[in-house]
């Protein structure tokens, strides 16, 4: 968790006062919700890949031999020094 110091004029703060009890928010409550919905905004414009027929093929193999119990935790990467 981070804390953010913000400084607005008592202008800002008035008016941002009246946005936010319009809706049942406090001005702190209602700069976390600004601040979130536009995060969450941002996260919705990150660029998503299809993968290839190949890679899922791969990917449903493995997961399958997880289910199965075929794989093995590593603890460190020294660990895939067992496997060369």
């Amino acid at each position: 968790m981070n804390k953010i110091q913000l400084t607005i004029t008592d202008q800002e703060r008035d008016l941002i006062s009246l946005k936010a009890a319009s809706l049942g928010f406090n001005v702190t409550k209602f700069i976390k919700f600004l601040i979130s919905r536009e995060a969450f905004s941002v996260a919705e414009e990150i660029p998503t890949f299809q993968l290839s027929k190949k890679a899922e093929k791969k990917i449903a193999k493995a997961h399958k031999e997880h289910l199965e119990g075929k794989s093995i935790e590593l603890k460190s990467i020294d660990d895939l020094d067992k496997f060369v």
